[in-house]
């Protein structure tokens, strides 16, 4: 299932990743201009967490075009809640 969310600084619907129902997790594919150096991470719009929660998500993976990482979205929603023009976001340490 495709899960999109609004994002003000572009004013429009984007797609934000997949969820896979069948195993619990979201997907997020990602390129390099969407890594947020402040933060050192990728970042998920609240709106999206907060509707994976909903969902029964568990796992949130991120694909970049150098590899992957894995992690739970019990983490992700203990993180504080920024907003750099994106909308609100959380965002959890790359690597």
């Amino acid at each position: 299932m495709q899960i999109y969310c609004y994002d003000p600084k572009k004013q429009k619907n984007i797609l934000a990743g997949e969820f896979n129902s069948f195993d619990f997790t979201f997907i997020k594919k990602v390129k390099k201009n969407h890594f947020m150096v402040i933060e050192k991470s990728y970042g998920i719009q609240e709106e999206v967490l907060q509707n994976l929660k909903k969902l029964g998500c568990i796992n949130i993976l991120i694909i970049t075009k150098t590899g992957q990482q894995i992690s739970l979205l019990e983490d992700w929603l203990r993180k504080p809640i920024k907003n750099y023009g994106h909308g609100l976001q959380r965002f959890l340490g790359g690597k």
